[in-house]
């Protein structure tokens, strides 16, 4: 039996809207394919025509497969809702970035953390030593003895 062609699979009866949306906004919406969840239970994946289904989400990524033919979509969230209705899903997080603001967010703090006046101060021997000193303290401490 031959596989069906791509366009029939992306019709409507395929496809369900999406809304993802934080505390601060609506981060992104659209007719989609396919969500892939992480679920407080598990990951787990909505289709369109999906059963009814209300659950909490833990921290994780949720992967959006866009009816449209582009690349899917990943969304950090730290936690919210997620209510499946058989035509639309809405995602409900607390927090949500959409994963290339999440890797610009991480370049820039490492940015920040590297042109930071502690950063700059310590050489790699200078710190070196500082911490060899802190471990040697922390040992001391461990075994009881006094601090010298």
């Amino acid at each position: 039996m031959a596989s069906p062609a791509l366009p029939a699979l992306l019709d409507d009866a395929h496809a369900f809207s999406l809304q993802i949306i934080s505390l601060s906004a609506e981060l992104w919406s659209g007719d989609v394919r396919e969500v892939s969840l992480p679920g407080s239970e598990g990951r787990f994946g909505v289709m369109a025509q999906h059963a009814p289904l209300l659950s909490t989400l833990r921290e994780g990524m949720v992967s959006v497969y866009p009816v449209a033919p582009e690349p899917p979509l990943h969304v950090y969230v730290s936690g919210g809702y997620v209510e499946v209705q058989p035509g639309k899903v809405i995602v409900l997080a607390d927090l949500a970035l959409r994963s290339d603001d999440l890797d610009h967010a991480r370049a820039q703090a490492a940015r920040d953390a590297a042109s930071s006046p502690m950063a700059q101060e310590f050489t790699d021997a200078d710190y070196a030593r500082l911490h060899a000193e802190l471990m040697h303290q922390r040992n001391l401490q461990l075994r009881g003895l006094p601090w010298k």
